[in-house]
């Protein structure tokens, strides 16, 4: 239930100016232009990168059985539309802590650094350190271990303070009885091994893909709550690294290095021997993301603030649309405008 009211908001927010395939991307967190632009434009950060394994069969088959059930209705375009029922059941969707784009998958490394972490001294506490490891990543093993030996792990005082800390956050007032139900039964100890999702599933009387889903809220809720709390000593250097240190991807940041060094363009397409529509694609992330980077540079003596209320009045997203309203400015040049709203509400509330 929770996974498919996920998508009809996504599709709500869509507003019929996307195609059906469109959620797909933001859920797998795609790194395409189309999708980043999209993720900002309909202010859908929490639902990127959900489900990165997502395959398109298993998504098929979602969509298929919400148009059985009567939610949603798609034309021969491709482009979805929520009926009468769809809407109620939007209605009844609950509000959840999911920040996406913050994370973008990320969050998945601390729990494997959490589960191993916890099942290593689990057993040093036990004194008994013959075990197999449950995360099977070399990387993770490789990442424990320094971490480990950093403290002195095996004491019963770093055991005792690592457990106090994990039992506090457990207690947040953010986390229902169900997050730490889920993240509780997830993890392995001395003697006690970590649930399947099946078995969750069971127990819980809960969809997998909705307890999926609310795992990874949980974990979202717990890096918010470690990284804003100064006596989480230990979980804080488990999460170093987690969280982006840019909002920009990989590429779009070595473009937007060569444009601070002063570089142009057309040099900067030269240099980084990429598609222009792809150098593109990286500025129109900048708009999007960085509050210093100004479009003025795409549109010459143009009020700038003019032309993205006028393309926020046209009240769509859609560039076909745009399009005919402005043919005299370029399909990149429209998206800068799109993303550049942020300008205009800079502006607005100074």
């Amino acid at each position: 239930m929770l996974f498919k009211q996920i998508i009809l908001h996504m599709v709500d927010r869509f507003n019929e100016e996307r195609t059906i395939a469109a959620p797909f991307h933001m859920i797998r967190g795609k790194r395409s232009g189309q999708t980043i632009q999209d993720v900002k434009v309909y202010n859908l950060t929490k639902y990127f990168s959900l489900f990165p394994k997502l395959t398109k069969q298993s998504y098929d088959q979602v969509i298929q059985q919400m148009i059985q059930l009567g939610w949603i209705t798609v034309n021969e375009m491709s482009v979805p539309q929520i009926t009468e029922v769809g809407k109620q059941k939007l209605y009844e969707m609950p509000s959840l802590k999911l920040n996406g784009w913050l994370f973008r998958g990320n969050e998945r490394i601390f729990l494997q650094r959490l589960s191993l972490v916890t099942q290593t001294l689990s057993h040093v506490n036990a004194e008994n350190l013959s075990f197999v490891p449950v995360q099977k990543d070399e990387k993770i093993h490789s990442w424990v271990r320094q971490y480990l030996h950093s403290f002195p792990y095996k004491s019963d005082e770093f055991i005792r303070s690592y457990y106090q800390e994990l039992k506090t956050v457990f207690h947040s007032d953010n986390l229902s009885n169900t997050h730490v139900t889920i993240l509780s039964h997830r993890l392995s100890g001395y003697q006690v091994s970590g649930v399947t999702w099946q078995q969750l599933s069971q127990v819980l009387k809960e969809d997998q893909v909705d307890l999926q889903i609310l795992l990874n809220e949980s974990l979202h809720i717990l890096l918010h709550e470690i990284s804003t709390n100064n006596m989480f000593v230990l979980l804080s250097k488990m999460s170093e690294g987690i969280k982006p240190t840019t909002p920009l991807t990989e590429s779009a940041k070595r473009t937007a290095d060569l444009h601070q060094k002063g570089y142009s363009f057309d040099q900067i397409i030269s240099l980084r021997h990429l598609k222009k529509s792809t150098i593109e694609d990286h500025f129109v992330e900048m708009a999007m993301n960085d509050p210093l980077f100004s479009i003025q540079l795409f549109f010459g003596n143009e009020n700038i603030l003019m032309l993205i209320q006028q393309v926020r009045n046209q009240s769509t997203n859609k560039l076909r649309t745009l399009k005919e309203v402005f043919p005299n400015f370029s399909y990149f040049q429209l998206r800068l405008l799109l993303a550049g709203r942020g300008e205009l509400i800079d502006i607005e509330s100074s």
